[in-house]
């Protein structure tokens, strides 16, 4: 399927800017795109929002956005990784779709600024998302949630994120996953796959920039591990059923669709989904794009399903 006009007339001008000099020093280079404003929808739904910092067992705070329905609790809870290639991404970046899932899926959604490379490599920001995900379910009570209903959910990097958070919950037991919504995951690091050739340059999302926030986040440690390649996993049985959405024009919708299926080989309930004519992050590109708004839908029905049985 031909690219979508809409998200064309973006790679335009994204295309003609300027692009990443990977010569530069990797804190300064991720700093540069930090800086970059986060621009946000109009939020116009009941859902009432509240800061809290969670304490990790290393010692620091891990700065969180609960956004919880006007439905009467206790209700089932989703967390949520934004995404940003380990090194970069915020709360901000993550409140429209944290917003619009806790009001369509009347569940709580708990967002998480887990901390970022290079600064802070694996398995800094996994510690983070699962020290959160723990948090959410032993004190679920005082928080107004449902402990035995929780969820994980990510786009990009924070759906890798997400689905390393269920590997490990799966291997310890506790807390037992109810679903996990993987939206373009980044799921292996492999570049040779033909969505990286076919989608190398040209399409926001780079072969290049993905190569070097790998490298930002993964450094030395072995990209084979499943808790940073989902994919190499050699035991994929017992996970929580998914949720997997792909974008037709995306480097990673190969890795995806391959997680996808060997998700479901391993006997799981697997949903997924290759979203024709869009290209990586067209969520928080323009997430008041009618195929964005049907990609949240899709994600909050599929919790509606899973956590609360409708």
């Amino acid at each position: 399927m031909s690219m979508d006009p809409e998200f064309q007339a973006i790679l335009d001008v994204v295309n003609a800017l300027p692009q990443p000099d990977f010569t530069k020093p990797p804190i300064e280079l991720a700093g540069a795109m930090r800086a970059t404003p986060v621009k946000i929808p109009p939020l116009c739904h009941a859902v009432s929002v509240e800061v809290r910092a969670v304490s990790s067992p290393e010692g620091h705070a891990i700065p969180v956005r609960i956004y919880r329905p006007s439905t009467t609790g206790p209700h089932p809870v989703l967390i949520s990784f934004h995404g940003g290639g380990w090194v970069r991404g915020s709360l901000d970046g993550d409140e429209f779709r944290s917003h619009f899932l806790a009001h369509e899926s009347e569940c709580a959604v708990v967002s998480v600024d887990y901390r970022l490379a290079p600064e802070h490599p694996y398995p800094a920001p996994l510690s983070d998302c699962l020290a959160v995900t723990e948090w959410a379910s032993s004190q679920a009570e005082t928080l107004g949630f449902d402990g035995q209903r929780i969820g994980v959910a990510g786009d990009s990097a924070g759906a890798n994120l997400a689905t390393a958070v269920a590997l490990k919950l799966r291997n310890s037991g506790a807390p037992k996953l109810k679903c996990q919504i993987l939206v373009y995951p980044v799921c292996d690091h492999d570049f040779e796959r033909p969505s990286y050739l076919e989608n190398a340059d040209g399409k926001l999302l780079t072969r290049a920039f993905m190569m070097w926030c790998w490298d930002q986040y993964a450094g030395n440690a072995d990209r084979n591990l499943p808790s940073l390649s989902p994919l190499r996993s050699t035991d994929l049985s017992g996970m929580p059923p998914t949720l997997l959405l792909t974008a037709e024009h995306d480097p990673l919708r190969d890795e995806g669709e391959a997680y996808a299926q060997a998700l479901a080989r391993a006997g799981n309930v697997v949903k997924a989904e290759r979203l024709g004519g869009l290209i990586h992050a067209f969520q928080s590109l323009l997430p008041l794009h009618s195929r964005s708004i049907d990609s949240f839908r899709l994600a909050a029905a599929f919790a509606r399903e899973q956590l609360h049985g409708l």
